[in-house]
């Protein structure tokens, strides 16, 4: 049976995020580069996407806004600010006013005027559209993992921190449910994620101040970034307030969501935890994602050797309620330049240089060499670009990694090279 359009796009994208060539994967579907390029512009504006073809009916469009339209406008932004997934720019708003059925519906830049009037853009050139950003590429299982952190409430009001962790290659997921979301318990997520899923060679996190090691030192190296670096990994961290560059976790959470969490009313902690499970294998042995091709993330882990935290190589870590020695080894922070050509993380301000405002840029902290690279990439096809270099003071020992920890990541250094 032949593929539909719709098959092959999804198959296009899921080939290309695996590290094909698009030369490649156009070859294999007798598909020009140009139908290519469409579609991938589609995936990196809305990784969400089905990839469906659009309706070409003329959507209906307002000129003047109503006071019932802006309120809702607010409304939907500041419920979208403070969602742990989703989407908080002027087409994420205009998507919710065209799946609700609104009319007249009110252009993207309408919207735009409405969140500007009310102070809810960001600066300029911190908010602007378009920028390129350089997506991630999971070339293999465990090439890439993602952890995010969704809080849901019981009744009564106790809080429940649902922690998620996600192979991008595989899909599959490991979850936790705690009462806080410390750093040690992040940390305890974290080794039981690499436990069953094993240990990755880039690690994502958003900036979650258990993930970071907190907004208050500069030039903080918190616990979280110590534990990769302890074990081999390169955690690499997404820019502020733009969920949508962890969109994977991030569709999981809404997954887990429908399929999990809103079909019952849970009681106590013990509660979710005995149920997690259940969702967990249905995930695993009968969703299949779309950029799969028909497959299960069971299905596509089957028979793969991999690299897991065994109790062996635990013995290893020291006691995680302590401060970890500093290893060598790297992390990057992605981020966009902001209006003054500078950009902030580790709880201090770089400066990149007016040239760069409203680009994305890497930067990578090599604990051996105590340095602090700056890098862009301008597009899909070009290389990283070291843009600017400064010092990176570290005021204690930098050990070796311990040789159990030890692996040759060729890829790794060919996905953040610096």
């Amino acid at each position: 049976m032949s593929k539909s359009e719709q098959d092959l796009r999804l198959e296009a994208i899921g080939r290309r995020l695996s590290g094909e060539s698009r030369i490649a994967i156009c070859r294999d579907l007798h598909r020009s580069e140009s139908w290519f390029d469409k579609w991938w512009a589609e995936f990196r504006a809305n990784p969400g996407s089905d990839l469906a073809d659009h309706s070409r009916a003329r959507l209906k469009v307002a000129s003047v806004v109503s006071p019932e339209l802006e309120a809702m406008v607010i409304g939907l932004r500041q419920s979208f600010e403070t969602a742990k997934y989703g989407f908080i720019g002027a087409r994420a708003i205009w998507g919710r006013l065209l799946d609700l059925k609104v009319e007249p519906l009110p252009s993207e830049s309408t919207i735009q005027r409405v969140l500007a009037r009310h102070s809810l853009t960001h600066p300029l050139g911190a908010g602007a559209e378009g920028a390129y950003y350089p997506w991630l590429v999971a070339w293999e299982a465990n090439a890439i993992q993602a952890t995010d952190i969704i809080t849901r409430h019981l009744k009564g009001g106790l809080e429940i921190q649902n922690f998620h962790t996600m192979d991008w290659f595989t899909h599959a997921a490991y979850l936790s449910q705690h009462l806080d979301k410390t750093t040690d318990t992040a940390c305890a997520h974290l080794l039981k994620s690499w436990e069953n899923l094993g240990i990755p060679w880039i690690h994502q996190f958003d900036n979650e101040g258990s993930f970071c090691g907190g907004h208050t030192h500069p030039n903080v190296i918190g616990r979280m970034v110590r534990l990769c670096l302890w074990c081999g990994v390169e955690a690499i961290f997404t820019p502020v307030y733009e969920p949508k560059r962890n969109h994977q976790i991030e569709t999981f959470h809404g997954l887990w969501c429908t399929g999990c969490w809103n079909r019952q009313t849970f009681s106590d902690l013990a509660h979710v935890v005995a149920e997690v499970p259940n969702f967990t294998h249905l995930y695993h042995h009968q969703y299949r994602p779309p950029s799969l091709n028909g497959k299960t993330p069971a299905q596509m882990r089957y028979g793969l050797k991999l690299h897991k935290l065994t109790p062996d190589l635990r013995r290893h870590i020291p006691d995680l309620s302590q401060r970890l020695p500093l290893t060598k080894g790297r992390f990057h922070i992605m981020r966009k330049v902001d209006s003054s050509g500078q950009v902030r993380f580790l709880n201090q301000s770089w400066l990149v240089g007016s040239k760069w405002i409203g680009q994305y840029v890497r930067a990578t902290i090599h604990t051996a060499h105590k340095s602090l690279s700056l890098f862009h990439k301008p597009s899909d096809l070009d290389h990283w670009r070291l843009i600017e270099q400064y010092p990176f003071p570290i005021d204690e020992p930098v050990r070796d990694l311990l040789p159990p920890f030890r692996r040759n990541p060729p890829r790794c250094a060919d996905c953040l090279p610096g």
